[in-house]
């Protein structure tokens, strides 16, 4: 069937069907098409599908949604598909950023290179901090010799206090020296605890976050979703577009561009897991084939866009 291919448009319905679901009104906002076309392809979808045992199941994986959240492990970070674990040390330091210039702080990345210790230097008033930042396993314990070289760095950076971040522990030779220097140590539960309260923190100062308005077009909204400072559009070249949030690895969304018209547009994450831009598990919401563009345009567009984003503020 020819309607059947626009990116696993059946799969989400199987996914969403319920005894109150409106397969007409789906079909007519996801693939942009006139009432009288979804009739006609929800007519071939019901002889498809056996819509009882999609409800059986669908209240299945619902039940154990509801327990999986319930189980949690202590030991784990909040972030999930979007842990500090899945952060190179480089890409840990840009969310230390980002963080800390949430805070209210001014940041400098130091050189990637002898950097004596130290990779960000803060400043707010008149307090000038030394930041270490230490993307390592868990399993793997900061040492002492760590504690040390970030104290000398203090002084090369003129700083007046020091932190040491890190996603694993720290050795307990590590931290009788810390303490004896005056260091700050943030290890992983440390680090987990203060994000949680620096989220709750900007969650009081900013109690709705506001996506930017439409601009026009969908190609001049979703670049300007930058201006947030909490997104990153970044170029990929041959007209295709990444969409991160900072602390995550993966693009939370893709999108391609033809001469200001999008073209295609996918949702890269699912069920807090990282899914693909194209094939049979991918998320799209518009797409294209032989010239033609299907699914929502303008402004529909950008308002599910938006409201797939703000999960991830």
């Amino acid at each position: 069937m020819e309607y059947l291919k626009f990116d696993g448009i059946l799969k989400r319905i199987q996914e969403n069907y319920s005894k109150n679901f409106d397969i007409v009104k789906f079909l007519c906002k996801e693939l942009n098409i006139p009432e009288h076309k979804a009739k006609l392809l929800a007519e071939r979808i019901v002889k498809l599908i056996d819509f009882e045992s999609v409800i059986s199941i669908n209240h299945k994986v619902s039940d154990e949604q509801i327990v999986k959240e319930k189980t949690t492990n202590k030991d784990s970070l909040k972030f999930n598909i979007y842990s500090l674990d899945n952060l190179s040390g480089r890409e840990f330091e840009d969310f230390l950023k980002w963080m800390f210039q949430e805070l209210g702080y001014a940041v400098e990345l130091t050189k990637i290179t002898a950097d004596s210790g130290v990779d960000l230097v803060l400043k707010k008033d008149k307090e000038k901090v030394a930041v270490q930042a230490k993307r390592w396993n868990r399993t793997t314990k900061v040492g002492n010799e760590v504690v040390l070289k970030t104290h000398g760095g203090m002084g090369v950076y003129n700083c007046n206090k020091s932190i040491i971040i890190t996603t694993s522990y720290f050795s307990s030779q590590a931290k009788n020296d810390a303490e004896k220097l005056k260091i700050e140590l943030w290890d992983r539960e440390v680090l987990s605890s203060n994000i949680d309260l620096i989220n709750n923190q900007l969650s009081n100062n900013n109690s709705k976050v506001e996506f930017p308005d439409y601009k026009g077009s969908l190609y001049k909204s979703l670049m300007n979703l930058k201006s947030m400072n909490i997104f990153e559009v970044e170029k990929k070249g041959n007209g295709k577009y990444d969409v991160y949030k900072h602390g995550i690895k993966y693009p939370v969304l893709s999108f391609r561009e033809s001469l200001n018209s999008i073209t295609h547009l996918s949702f890269r994450i699912k069920n807090n897991q990282p899914i693909p831009e194209y094939g049979s598990d991918s998320w799209a919401l518009i797409s294209s084939d032989r010239g033609s563009i299907y699914g929502p345009s303008g402004e529909s567009a950008y308002s599910q866009i938006t409201q797939y984003l703000s999960q991830f503020i």
